[in-house]
């Protein structure tokens, strides 16, 4: 018994999101830095599968179905990267250059690219690289980012 729950232990760690699934619980938005939200639309496909989400390569959050996350970006050019945790073993990545200006608002709105599920299916890791990143990304206006809330 305690191999098998050290085992789980094991497979379990590091698996927490660390986005919330409702927005009120979201941080205050900054002055000083550009204001970054992302929402992952809900859906079955990779439903189990974390996105990690990078700001210029850094770790700044991981979110599941119908999870937001929020985070500040300096001033400037930056580089968004949407990509699934490596130990689900699907592999591929979404990156969005992007010029921040501090004090404003960014809406991105992420999903589940299917050619990338049917990558995975016939060609297994290599399919997934192939077909590119499991999670599309797109920046969104605040109104269409809000309309999207819930799905």
């Amino acid at each position: 018994m305690k191999k098998f729950l050290l085992i789980l232990l094991i497979f379990n760690y590091g698996c927490a999101s660390t986005g919330v699934k409702n927005e009120s619980q979201l941080v205050v938005d900054s002055k000083d830095m550009a204001n970054v939200y992302i929402y992952r639309q809900g859906g079955f496909l990779y439903g189990g599968v974390r996105a990690i989400i990078k700001l210029n390569n850094l770790e700044v959050g991981s979110i599941y179905p119908k999870d937001f996350l929020k985070f500040y970006a300096p001033e400037g050019s930056n580089m968004i990267t949407v990509r699934a945790d490596p130990l689900s073993l699907v592999f591929g990545e979404t990156n969005i250059p992007i010029n921040f200006k501090k004090g404003k608002s960014y809406y991105f709105i992420t999903g589940v690219n299917s050619a990338n599920v049917a990558g995975a299916i016939l060609g297994g890791a290599i399919g997934t690289a192939i077909v590119g990143g499991p999670f599309p990304s797109h920046q969104v206006t605040k109104e269409i980012f809000d309309r999207n809330k819930g799905k």
